[in-house]
C-alpha cells in the first residue's frame, strides 16, 4: 500500500528533551530551540506533546484479520479502512495489522542473532501498543520455552498513557509477568539504560526511527557552509496556539549535527562539488529563512545518532533489529530527508507544507536512509570496534522469517510480503554479538 493510509501504519515513541536556551516572562514567552529539540516538544511534551494528546493516536485491534477468508487486495484495504474508521485513529502499527505473524518474524529473527546459550535480554525502545512484545513472548513461550525460560523483555516508554497501555497489552491475563516489565524513561538518557551491562542483547526498533526528531541545516549554494537551524517562538504564555514560529540559521556549531552532516556527504550518493549540486540547489532549494534567496536544504537525523551513541556505550554487545519507511510520498515539506507533516481531523488525514504548525497538532515523521542508519551505527560504535549490519526491503525479512501461508488471502495476495513496500529492515550487530 502506498497511500496515505500506508504512511500512517507506524509506532514510534522516543524523545530528546530540549536542551537549548529560552526566556520566559509572565505574560508571554520566547524561546530559541535547535530544530530537533522544537520537533521533540511537538511530538513529545508531557502535557501538550502530539503522542500524550487526549485522544491517543495508537490503534488497536481486537483480534487478527481474516486473511485467508479476504478475496484479495481490494478486500484487504477496504478492511483496513473500515477498521481506521471505527477506531478513529491516526495509525494501526504493522505489528497490529499482522498479529501475530509480524511479531512472530521478528521473534525468529532475534533468536538467529543471539547465541542460543545466552540469557534471552530483549529491549524494545516504544513499544506502541504492547502488540509487538505480546507477539514476541507468545512465540517464545509457545515454541522456544527453553529460551523464554531465560528470557526477559523491556520496553521503554517514554509517554505515561502508553505505558499503561502496554502493560495491559502483554500483562492482562498475567502470562509474561515474570518477564516483561515497562520503564517509563526517555531512550536518549543515561538513566534509562543504567550502569553498563556487557550482557549481549536485543534492541528493537519498530517504527521508531521516523519520529525521532531531526536537525535541519541550510546553505545558500553548495560551495557556502552550512547552517544549522534554530526555531525562534514567542507569543502568549498560556496560548500555544497563538505562537509564532520562525527559522533562524546560525553556522553548524552543534557536535551532532556536525557528525551527522559529516557522515551523510560521504554516502556513496552523496556527491559534495558537482554540476549535481547545481541542480539540486533549484531542485531542493527553497527561500531561505532571512528571505535572501534560494538554497539547498537537508534534514539530518541527530536524534538517532543520539540513541545510537547511548545504547553503543550502555549496551556494547547488542544487535539491533530496526524497521521503517526508507520513503514517504506526498512530502510538501521542502528539502533532502523532509518530513511529512500531518493532522487527523475526523478520520481524514491533513498535510501540512511546514513543520511549524502549532505544537502537538500534528505528527512529524521522516524516512529513513537506512545506509546512513549503518554508517551512523559505525560512528556511535567508534572505539569499541567494527559493526556488523545489513539492510533489506520488508519482502525480503518477511520471506526469511515468516509464516507466509497464515496471511495469505484467497487470490494469492500476501500484505504481509506485499503491503508496506516502502519499509526497510536493518540488523546491526557490536561487540560480541555477530550476524548468523
Amino acid at each position: 500500500m502506498t497511500s496515505r493510509l500506508t504512511r500512517l501504519l507506524k509506532a514510534r515513541h522516543t524523545v530528546l528533551k530540549p536542551t537549548s536556551r529560552s526566556l520566559v516572562s509572565t505574560a508571554s514567552s520566547s524561546s530559541l530551540l535547535l530544530a530537533r529539540d522544537w520537533i521533540s516538544e511537538s511530538l513529545y511534551n508531557l502535557e501538550h506533546g502530539y503522542f500524550n494528546t487526549a485522544a491517543s493516536p495508537v490503534g488497536q485491534l481486537p483480534d487478527s484479520l481474516p486473511f485467508q477468508q479476504l478475496a484479495g487486495q481490494q478486500a484487504y484495504l477496504q478492511t483496513l479502512r473500515l477498521w481506521y474508521d471505527k477506531l478513529q485513529v491516526s495509525w494501526l502499527t504493522p505489528a497490529e495489522i499482522f498479529q501475530p505473524f509480524y511479531g512472530h518474524a521478528v521473534a525468529a529473527a532475534l533468536l538467529e542473532k543471539l547465541p542460543q546459550k545466552q540469557p534471552l535480554d530483549i529491549i524494545e525502545v516504544g513499544g506502541g501498543s504492547g502488540r509487538l512484545a505480546r507477539d514476541v513472548l507468545d512465540y517464545l513461550h509457545d515454541h522456544h520455552q527453553e529460551q523464554y525460560a531465560r528470557a526477559s523483555y523491556t520496553s521503554l516508554e517514554i509517554s505515561p498513557k502508553l505505558a499503561e497501555v502496554q502493560r495491559q497489552k502483554v500483562l492482562h491475563d498475567g502470562k509474561h509477568r515474570s518477564c516483561y516489565k515497562v520503564a517509563q524513561h526517555d531512550a536518549s538518557t543515561p538513566v534509562a539504560w543504567g550502569a553498563v551491562n556487557e550482557q549481549p542483547c536485543v534492541i528493537i526498533l519498530m517504527e521508531v526511527l521516523d519520529n525521532l526528531p531531526h536537525d535541519r541545516v541550510w546553505r545558500q549554494s553548495s560551495e557556502a557552509d552550512w547552517q544549522e537551524t534554530w526555531i525562534q517562538s514567542s507569543g502568549p504564555r498560556h496560548d500555544r496556539m497563538q505562537h509564532k514560529h520562525v527559522e533562524v540559521t546560525e553556522p553548524v556549531a552543534d557536535p551532532l549535527v556536525w557528525a551527522c552532516l559529516e557522515a551523510a556527504q560521504l554516502q556513496p550518493g552523496h556527491v559534495s562539488q558537482s554540476w549535481l549540486h547545481a541542480t539540486l540547489d533549484w531542485i531542493l532549494g527553497q527561500v531561505s529563512p532571512s528571505g535572501s534567496g534560494s538554497g539547498q536544504t537537508m534534514w539530518l537525523p541527530t536524534s538517532c545518532l543520539q540513541l545510537l551513541q547511548r545504547i553503543c556505550a550502555a549496551r556494547p554487545n547488542h544487535v539491533i533489529i530496526a524497521a521503517d519507511f526508507d520513503k514517504l510520498p506526498d512530502v510538501t515539506v521542502p528539502g533532502q530527508g523532509a518530513p511529512l507533516v500531518a493532522s487527523t481531523i475526523n478520520g481524514q488525514t491533513l498535510d501540512h507544507p511546514s513543520y511549524l504548525v502549532p505544537q502537538g497538532t500534528a505528527d512529524i515523521f521522516f524516512p529513513t536512509d537506512f545506509q546512513l542508519l549503518q554508517s551512523l551505527h559505525q560512528l556511535a560504535n567508534q572505539g569499541r570496534g567494527g559493526i556488523q549490519g545489513q539492510v533489506m526491503k520488508t519482502k525480503a525479512f518477511m520471506k526469511q522469517h515468516a509464516d507466509l501461508a497464515k496471511p495469505l488471502t484467497k487470490s494469492g495476495y500476501n500484505p504481509l510480503l506485499e503491503d508496506f513496500s516502502n519499509t526497510s529492515f536493518y540488523i546491526g550487530s557490536a561487540g560480541s554479538c555477530s550476524l548468523q
